[in-house]
């Protein structure tokens, strides 16, 4: 992969891990407070790929937002630690954050970005603006020689694309603009939040060996945000399942596809379409989640749980099963 000629202090990789402990993020709404996020912790470690799967409403774009303390308004964390390089980004302030942190330690491809590219600009221009704003260390000479780089490394005819306006570019293409983007000051965490939505399956395929790339070849820390678990087998190496604002099951993959510990990841797998299978019926999970704004004690899948018994009318522990982790009384 080609570099990005930025100078080797900006391209450092901290070897320490990025770790996340008992993050809480809520909401505030008419008539009180929605926990979007309820006492999530894990790690990301260097060349480590997360994914965060769970249903729309389940807390996983919140993750996100979070880390890159880019919530709405009327969202605020509530409690927990993001520590990166021994330093808690939660307890500096805003302009530090943005000063060393948002852009360049940490970036994130939103859902949909591929919309956000302004139209009446070119993809230079845009990508310049980037640079302007996030990287004043370096010269304007070299602005241009960056972005051609960082579009080769997502895979575009940079000569091709860099004079372009957005409405010249396919679904796909501006996609990858948007994890070039992401991409300009090497940052040493990517979180892509569904970055493949809208788009066809071959062109999801590209991106997926795209972000698998990148995470390789960089040792970047990547986090997929998704609903669709199927996308990242080949991806990451440990998932966390979200249900409810809550992590139920934090393991490696193989474990998630192979012995999945959770009643709810259990459903999710299943839910997955096989295309020998000989089952005429899709299989989904019945019911709906819990309502955010008015949760009731005891475990919040029990509802809609096959498995459920009288223990689970109490809030489930957090327990340990071979090195990973399930929120659920079946393992007490």
């Amino acid at each position: 992969m080609k570099g990005n000629n930025i100078p080797d202090k900006s391209r450092k990789k901290i070897e320490t891990e990025i770790r996340i402990y008992n993050l809480s993020v809520c909401y505030s709404i008419t008539n009180g407070q929605v926990i979007a996020v309820d006492n999530l912790s894990f790690d990301v470690d260097i060349s480590e790929g997360v994914g965060i799967i769970g249903e729309s409403g389940s807390g996983k774009s919140t993750v996100g937002y979070g880390i890159m303390r880019s919530l709405p308004e009327n969202g605020e964390i509530q409690s927990g630690s993001i520590l990166f390089d021994g330093k808690d980004i939660l307890r500096i302030s805003r302009k530090e954050f943005d000063t060393k942190f948002r852009w360049k330690r940490f970036s994130m491809v939103f859902q949909g970005s591929m919309n956000s590219l302004d139209p009446v600009f070119t993809i230079e221009d845009q990508m310049k603006e980037i640079l302007k704003t996030h990287r004043k260390d370096l010269p304007k000479k070299k602005f241009v020689t960056i972005i051609k780089d960082a579009l080769l490394d997502v895979g575009l005819n940079a000569d091709l694309v860099i004079k372009k306006y957005p409405h010249e570019l396919s679904g796909g293409m501006k996609q990858r603009v948007g994890i070039a983007n992401a991409l300009l000051a090497q940052p040493d965490l990517l979180i892509a939040d569904e970055p493949t939505t809208a788009l066809d399956v071959v062109t999801q395929s590209q991106i997926i060996q795209l972000l698998n790339r990148l995470k390789k070849d960089t040792k970047m820390r990547i986090i997929i945000i998704t609903h669709d678990i199927s996308l990242i087998p080949n991806l990451v190496d440990k998932v966390i399942i979200m249900y409810a604002g809550q992590a139920v099951e934090i393991s490696d993959v193989k474990t998630v596809f192979e012995n999945p510990l959770h009643p709810y990841t259990q459903a999710l797998i299943q839910s997955i379409p096989r295309i020998n299978s000989s089952e005429k019926n899709i299989r989904y999970i019945k019911g709906n989640p819990p309502n955010l704004a008015n949760i009731i004690p005891g475990c919040r899948f029990k509802n809609r749980c096959p498995k459920a018994f009288a223990d689970c009318e109490n809030d489930p522990p957090i327990i340990q099963v071979n090195g990973n982790y399930v929120k659920c009384w079946l393992y007490q």
